[in-house]
């Protein structure tokens, strides 16, 4: 005879089947909102993550639901000898899915693994400038996510560092998370899947707008609240306002004022103020 374990586990896959995925994500989320974190890990994320202590009671508890959803979802993998540890899985589930805790029960849906290196990487990366000749060369990445593997990249060292950190603009986990949100549409392109079809036309202007402006900006020498990677590609560009927004969301709001509109819209969250 099977293990009881064993048969809810395929129970709960046949009725995930037949249900539909996201329906039983919807309802598992649900039954998790019920289910507290365990004390030793909300003294974690208190203690880590500065945006926790100023959430609402509701807001943890959805929160809690999202992160124990996304630790059963996703495999998380320590490279080059890294350890991993409740507090480096917690650090990253939660601020992913603090990002996207109002956009549903699977935000992530191309996302299956999680690679953790304890510092920088470096990765090879083939170029063509002229569209002949092919270059190759060796960068350094403090992140990375990928489409079609299903997999996005962290360097925990980096992640210590915007922690310690906070409000300098600069998050590694919602840029890349925010890629991964861009990807939720089937293409990255610096426009993630949005609520409503109406929604892309505002989305598209603004985003367009301000990303000439960041260009002009860099061109003459201006000073910029936004990140300069960000004029990278409009890709680049919407990871880094992203980061903006939930680190520097009050000079976002000062100069930038449609632009964070439009990111408050879709994320249906305020940047929290004095971390």
């Amino acid at each position: 005879m099977l293990p009881t374990a064993i048969v809810l586990t395929i129970l709960l896959g046949i009725i995930a089947y037949i249900w539909g995925y996201p329906h039983w994500l919807d309802w598992r989320e649900k039954q998790l909102f019920q289910r507290p974190l365990p004390p030793h890990w909300q003294a974690i994320l208190g203690d880590r993550l500065p945006f926790y202590r100023q959430l609402y009671p509701q807001q943890r508890q959805k929160l809690a639901a999202k992160i124990q959803l996304f630790l059963q979802q996703k495999q998380f993998i320590g490279c080059n000898d890294f350890v991993l540890t409740d507090e480096v899985r917690l650090v990253i589930a939660a601020q992913a899915c603090y990002l996207a805790l109002e956009l549903g029960s699977n935000p992530y849906p191309r996302l299956d693994t999680i690679l953790v290196y304890p510092d920088a990487f470096q990765v090879r990366q083939v170029s063509s400038p002229d569209g002949y000749v092919v270059e190759e060369e060796e960068t350094i990445r403090a992140g990375e996510s990928w489409d079609r593997a299903g997999q996005l990249i962290l360097a925990w060292g980096t992640i210590a560092w915007d922690l310690e950190r906070w409000q300098d603009g600069h998050n590694v986990i919602f840029h890349e998370f925010a890629h991964q949100l861009d990807m939720g549409d089937g293409a990255m392109n610096g426009v993630p899947k949005l609520a409503r079809r109406n929604d892309y036309q505002r989305w598209q202007s603004t985003f367009a707008a301000e990303y000439q402006q960041l260009l002009s900006q860099l061109e003459h020498n201006l000073p910029t609240v936004i990140d300069p990677y960000g004029a990278t590609n409009p890709c680049e560009f919407f990871a880094v306002v992203t980061e903006t927004f939930f680190e520097k969301g009050q000079e976002l709001q000062r100069h930038h004022r449609q632009l964070y509109q439009v990111l408050q819209k879709y994320y249906c969250l305020e940047p929290l103020i004095n971390c």
